[in-house]
């Protein structure tokens, strides 16, 4: 199963936020609950935990600034 990773609202925060930094390389295995990628809005940086476990394939590079819900990766359930 393929799960979409997208940049999460945070707070009553809704503008646009950046991805900062990828935590798991790119095709590098995540365990949900393991911090994946940092985002920063214009009050706080923070951590993003995987809601699910498998591989991460990015689709976006760090610096990218994108509206709340948009798709950065997905994480590819492995067996």
């Amino acid at each position: 199963m393929t799960y979409e990773v997208i940049m999460p609202k945070t707070g009553m925060y809704e503008g646009s936020v950046t991805l900062t930094e990828w935590l798991v390389e790119d095709g590098g295995e995540v365990v949900a609950g393991e911090p994946l990628f940092v985002m920063e809005s214009d009050k706080v940086e923070m951590e993003i935990e995987a809601e699910f476990s498998g591989r991460v394939h990015q689709e976006a590079e760090p610096g990218l600034e994108a509206p709340i819900g948009t798709r950065i990766g997905v994480i590819v359930e492995t067996p």
